[in-house]
């Protein structure tokens, strides 16, 4: 009996433990201040410890959520595809795109997994402008723009060169200026004995016209968004062991008040 085609998708990553490890710290440190705070000096902090990792989170799931859609209707537009050609061609030659809404909802999701990583990003420089002194900035951008930041901050910069800049030069152009193209399409291609299935994405956001992306058999973007997701991972884990350091060296929370209603503005 002959096997079944290989179908060629990224696998997914996921939390270990099923939460951001973040969270996981500010929670024990919370607790532990709770327990050492009999005059409720730190108060504030420990409800902002509370409530921002959770806010943090709540982007998180939804990132993952959006990326397990992508990677759902991957699977299913695909399998329907190959299966059909399975049966019907002995051919090793098989190209097929497949355009419409079901391709667009794939770039819908994409663009909100986009925005919510980026969200994530703010609300972990929020989180992480509470181990300094005075009134950081409470978006990741300007964060890392500050030069008298250093140490954990150093961590964000980082990330920004390696990663975040890249992904929010998508963001910025999807949502502000073009999408990838007016007939986006999911494609299955035979290569070898297996079945490989690619969305477009392009190599040159910054341009912001459609008309002038490049792209590249290395760019792909469900392949990229797990790659994004796997970044923030890192991320995630690299300031949360930072914290803890500082926690248990005694030099955080080094801001403790005026945490909340940060950046509140009305309109005349």
């Amino acid at each position: 009996m002959e096997s079944e085609p290989v179908i060629q998708i990224p696998k997914l990553p996921k939390f270990d433990s099923g939460s951001p490890e973040l969270v996981a710290i500010l929670d024990k440190i919370r607790f532990e201040i709770d327990k050492k705070d009999e005059e409720g000096k730190l108060f504030e902090f420990y409800w902002f410890a509370r409530e921002y990792p959770r806010f943090y989170r709540y982007h998180l799931d939804h990132a993952e959520y959006r990326l397990n859609q992508i990677h759902e209707k991957y699977q299913n537009l695909s399998k329907e595809i190959v299966k059909i050609h399975y049966q019907n061609s002995d051919s090793d030659i098989f190209q097929v795109s497949v355009g419409g809404l079901e391709a667009h909802v794939i770039y819908w999701d994409f663009e909100s997994y986009l925005s919510s990583i980026s969200c994530a990003l703010d609300v972990l420089a929020r989180v992480v402008g509470t181990a300094y002194s005075g009134s950081p900035p409470v978006s990741f951008n300007k964060l890392c723009a500050k030069k008298e930041f250093t140490g954990i901050v150093d961590i964000l910069r980082k990330a920004q060169s390696r990663w975040v800049h890249r992904l929010k030069d998508y963001r910025d152009c999807f949502i502000h200026y073009t999408p990838v193209d007016n007939m986006v399409s999911l494609s299955v291609r035979k290569e070898g004995s297996a079945y490989r299935v690619r969305c477009k994405l392009p190599v040159n956001p910054n341009i912001r016209e459609n008309i002038g992306f490049r792209y590249s058999k290395r760019v792909e973007l469900l392949s990229y968004a797990a790659t994004v997701f796997r970044n923030m991972q890192a991320l995630d884990r690299s300031v949360a062991r930072e914290l803890k350091k500082l926690y248990v060296a005694g030099a955080y929370p080094a801001r403790t008040s005026h945490l909340f209603f940060v950046g509140q503005r009305s309109r005349k």
